[in-house]
């Protein structure tokens, strides 16, 4: 199973069926990159800048600031990760299948060695639902909590991803005769179409 295969699964199974309850950011697609450059950029925009900000945040009302502490523990795991899942590798079970030869269908349904017909899907959102429950103490039964705390992280993001815009725009809008020229454009043919909708609705009435 390739990391193209398992991600919509793991997504599917944290943003729908059984989201974490105390998660910091909403699970999201995973990003590959193929250059350091792009890696080093997506390391920086999503997760040493919000864990930044939530810091300063906390420093703010009082709190300790804790989520670089985290995001670094985190990129120190994936460092050690790092050389075996940006590589190839190819696995022989010469062995495995040699025993499978010399065992009766009686032992091959005791001890069960064959993973062919194992349905990842299934075995993946078992491992995900075990996580949760054993690994971060997680009840199931606060499904609708977890959800609602989903839905807030959402729409902090898009909040801040429209101020970002807003304030980008402006800038441009400041310095540039054609981003300028370019917005008059654009909302002129927005209130052209409003009187539009406005005339049809009026001579359907």
């Amino acid at each position: 199973m390739t990391w193209g295969e398992m991600e919509p699964v793991v997504m599917n199974y944290w943003k729908h069926k059984n989201p974490l309850e105390n998660c910091f950011r909403r699970p999201k697609t995973v990003q590959m990159s193929t250059t350091s450059y792009a890696h080093n950029y997506l390391v920086f925009v999503g997760h040493r800048l919000p864990a930044y900000l939530t810091d300063l945040a906390f420093k703010c009302v009082g709190k300790k600031p804790r989520m670089m502490k985290i995001y670094n523990k985190l990129h120190k795991v994936m460092g050690t990760l790092d050389y075996f899942t940006r590589r190839s590798w190819k696995w022989t079970s010469h062995n495995s299948e040699m025993l499978k030869s010399h065992m009766t269908e009686e032992d091959l349904k005791t001890f069960y060695i064959c993973p062919r017909s194992l349905h990842w899907p299934t075995y993946l959102e078992s491992y995900c639902g075990g996580t949760k429950k054993f690994i971060l103490n997680e009840d199931s039964s606060n499904l609708p909590a977890a959800r609602a705390h989903l839905i807030k992280l959402r729409n902090i993001r898009y909040t801040f991803n429209t101020i970002i815009l807003i304030g980008l725009w402006r800038v441009l809008i400041a310095r540039s005769q054609f981003a300028r020229n370019l917005w008059y454009f654009v909302m002129g043919l927005v209130f052209k179409f409003v009187r539009y909708l406005r005339l049809t609705s009026t001579i359907k009435r």
